[in-house]
């Protein structure tokens, strides 16, 4: 507990670039007490209404809200949605300076409408783009990831598939991380599985693992040949491979895999989880940390998630209770 409380300690001095897909996330919460006569569908009946980051946004607000330093690299649609995303980037004390907005890419927007006192989700309505993004746009972001990641202690590629994160800008942050001793964490989607290479460390979820690997996982034997395969497919040192409710298990090299069970709890909502393990394992790494360290403190920030409803970012104060109170 001493030794990651250490760690803790030296967020505030970190500083990340995190590149990858920027949305907005939206709540509409409300209680359902009849159907309606014009189809057999609920009416919800709105009682409030909430906006939060989400995307790589979340993974830049969990980083501010551990007290790491972060800028934000992205792009945003020239609406309400992108203004929105840029101001609360700000707000949260995040740099945009990376942030570029683009007039034919609509911000990616996920609206979740929530029911009753259980707070159950009905349906997601999804806002988002179809469109490549200009090539201008992308040689800016191209020169920006060059002119900043040697003045970051790590990078975040915080990918959701939906066009920012390309196999240009890939290949470019892979060559990157081949001459820089620079920590690179990876929050991977299919539509990239076959480009990632020579991460620090990559976090697929388990569907993704299974995906990615062509191994379907149901149980120890079929997780360690997915996890194994994923090491040498991505080169990387090292792949944790989330798992819900039942932890964490982390990949190496040539050793033998160690798995992270969960706390016993009702993981309520898992909503943004992979963001925070993102955020926290790149700012323990980067602090020096070792991957069984990173993982750990991952693994509880993730169910301080799981605790709330929605998209969330974990307080350093909440971590720290929750290391020393489990630990």
């Amino acid at each position: 507990m001493q030794k990651l409380s250490t760690i803790l300690e030296k967020f505030s001095r970190t500083h990340l670039l995190v590149v990858g897909d920027l949305m907005l996330d939206r709540f509409i919460w409300g209680d359902v007490e009849r159907i309606s006569p014009e189809a057999p569908v609920p009416v919800l009946r709105v009682t409030a209404e909430s906006f939060r980051l989400g995307g790589a946004a979340n993974v830049i607000h969990n980083i501010r809200s551990l007290g790491g330093r972060v800028t934000a690299c992205g792009v945003v649609g020239r609406d309400a949605a992108g203004r929105r995303v840029t101001q609360d980037l700000r707000r949260v004390g995040a740099s945009t300076a990376g942030v570029y907005s683009d007039a034919r890419y609509p911000t990616t927007e996920k609206s979740r409408i929530i029911a009753g006192p259980g707070h159950q989700q009905i349906v997601r309505l999804d806002r988002e783009n179809h469109r490549a993004i200009r090539e201008q746009t992308r040689r800016r972001l191209r020169q920006f990831v060059l002119q900043r990641a040697r003045r970051c202690d790590g990078i975040v590629i915080s990918d959701y598939g939906k066009g920012v994160v390309d196999e240009e800008l890939l290949s470019f942050i892979a060559e990157l991380m081949r001459n820089e001793n620079t920590v690179c964490v990876v929050d991977p989607k299919k539509e990239n599985y076959h480009r990632y290479r020579f991460p620090t460390l990559i976090t697929p979820n388990k569907y993704e693992a299974g995906e990615a690997s062509g191994i379907a996982i149901s149980g120890e034997e079929s997780l360690v040949a997915a996890g194994e395969k994923l090491l040498r497919l991505w080169q990387a040192k090292a792949v944790l491979i989330t798992r819900g409710a039942e932890g964490m298990s982390l990949f190496r090299p040539r050793r033998s895999v160690k798995h992270f069970p969960t706390e016993p709890r009702d993981i309520f909502d898992v909503t943004g989880a992979g963001d925070t393990v993102v955020a926290v394992c790149a700012l323990a790494l980067a602090c020096g940390a070792s991957y069984e360290e990173a993982a750990v403190m991952a693994n509880l920030a993730a169910g301080v998630v799981g605790d709330e409803v929605g998209t969330v970012a974990v307080p350093m104060k909440k971590l720290k209770s929750i290391i020393r109170d489990t630990l």
